[in-house]
């Protein structure tokens, strides 16, 4: 089931423009997504915390999340499950937000599963969201929340402007050096994995030391985030997606795991 567009409107023609602007836009995120295996090995090694200190203010984040609860009371207490197309365009609605779900396998291919556009006075009352539904809909689910964070984000911290915020497969690499989507990228990641979840998962001997580090996922803890997504959003990898789009999917899941950690290791949220 598809979202129908606004055929005519000034939203419609806004997101063509954008769409049309993607393969320009996303020119390294692009790139590592037709090499998967490169990103992956990268963000399999690397140390989380150390990253995140760098780019995400604590108390900012705190506020982000504060803001995320008007959205959703119980953030980051309980799970937040994937949600049909209809309802989310409800929550968007309440949000004043525009809304736009579509297939689209433009010149990026697979790549983009979806961008963020703050109002703007020539074109825009309200924001934009753009889901690109010909991702699995367990993706597509998890894209809204990362759409949200911008939103909640931009609430907390002051406008994005113009600027479209595209979310592609292969981009998570470039994000741990943004602070805007690394905050969206945070509010998905707290949406799969609340505290109380997290917890059980990732506060285990190997997460023990007088300095919190988030690195390498020992096999044990791998095993258990595959099964965890594999209930939550129902991606099977390797079952029934094409490789590219398997390793890509699996690349965002050890991305938003080991960001989960470093949240709990290093802010115990």
């Amino acid at each position: 089931m598809t979202l129908k567009p606004e055929r005519g409107s000034a939203v419609d023609a806004l997101v063509e423009e954008i769409l049309g602007r993607a393969h320009k836009a996303g020119r390294k995120e692009l790139e590592a997504w037709r090499r998967p295996q490169r990103e992956l090995r990268e963000l399999a090694r690397l140390d989380y915390v150390r990253v995140m200190r760098r780019t995400l203010d604590y108390h900012t984040l705190r506020a982000i999340i504060g803001e995320t609860r008007k959205i959703w009371p119980q953030f980051n207490r309980t799970m937040l499950r994937p949600k049909s197309l209809n309802q989310l365009a409800a929550i968007s609605a309440d949000l004043r937000i525009h809304l736009q779900a579509t297939p689209y396998r433009g010149p990026e291919g697979m790549a983009l599963r979806g961008f963020y556009v703050d109002k703007s006075r020539k074109m825009l009352k309200r924001p934009l969201i753009f889901l690109n539904t010909a991702h699995h809909p367990g993706a597509v689910s998890a894209t809204f929340v990362h759409e949200i964070g911008h939103h909640v984000t931009r609430k907390v911290t002051g406008s994005t402007g113009d600027a479209a915020h595209y979310f592609f497969n292969g981009g998570h690499r470039n994000h741990l050096g943004q602070p805007a989507e690394l905050a969206a990228d945070v509010l998905a990641s707290l949406a799969a994995y609340p505290a109380p979840l997290a917890r059980k998962m990732f506060a285990m001997p190997w997460d023990w030391g007088l300095v919190a580090r988030a690195d390498q996922l020992p096999d044990k803890a791998f095993a258990q985030i595959r099964t965890h997504v594999r209930e939550l959003l129902g991606i099977n990898f390797g079952a029934s997606l094409p490789t590219g789009q398997s390793l890509n999917y699996l690349t965002g899941m050890i991305h938003y795991a080991k960001l989960r950690w470093a949240l709990l290791a290093e802010y115990e949220l």
